[in-house]
């Protein structure tokens, strides 16, 4: 939901994004606000996290969390659930804030940002050359979508077994979806 109807300008929303509590897109000057998921989004996002975090303990990259914003281009900002830099992190801010070179990005989807996640940010992480893949996971069942850059766009490739194993080629390593998707409960 867009909270102004006039554009704000990017000066504007890095001021207002910078007192909110909570995080807040940009997208062509309308503020899009990211409100905290609920718990099983939570938990998947952290599980992501963890388990990243411990594929990738002896690289040279960083797992980094939601309140990390992506700069897209001049006119868009967002905040992915979280995203992974190797080598040196480049930021626009000095208070390091807005990442300029992230090497993977995640999104756990919800059902408001559903179509989001896998049109509009499909598009906008394409878009950042630095972006190697993009991995949207599903939080209504076991099910992972993992774009990586192609010379012609993306590739996909999915998964929808607790046993399928994503090879996360530009992090040279794997991430099981038996371990993101451990204790997870689904509704039938």
């Amino acid at each position: 939901m867009v909270t102004d109807i006039r554009a704000m300008t990017i000066e504007e929303y890095l001021a207002f994004d910078e007192a909110s509590e909570i995080t807040n897109d940009y997208i062509d000057g309308a503020i899009i606000p990211m409100p905290g998921g609920t718990r099983k989004h939570n938990k998947l996002v952290a599980q992501t996290i963890i388990t990243l975090g411990i594929a990738l303990a002896d690289r040279d990259c960083e797992v980094l969390g939601s309140q990390m914003r992506i700069r897209i281009d001049e006119t868009r900002y967002v905040y992915p659930d979280a995203s992974v830099v190797c080598g040196n992190a480049e930021c626009e801010d000095e208070n390091e804030v807005t990442l300029l070179n992230p090497t993977v990005v995640v999104e756990v989807t919800s059902p408001s940002s559903l179509a989001r996640d896998h049109v509009e940010k499909v598009a906008f992480y394409g878009a950042v050359p630095s972006i190697q893949g993009y991995l949207i996971l599903d939080q209504e069942r076991v099910f992972a979508e993992w774009y990586t850059r192609a010379d012609d766009g993306w590739r996909l490739r999915q998964y929808a077994s607790p046993d399928d194993v994503i090879p996360l080629e530009p992090l040279a390593c794997s991430l099981a979806l038996a371990q993101i998707y451990r204790s997870i409960v689904f509704e039938d």
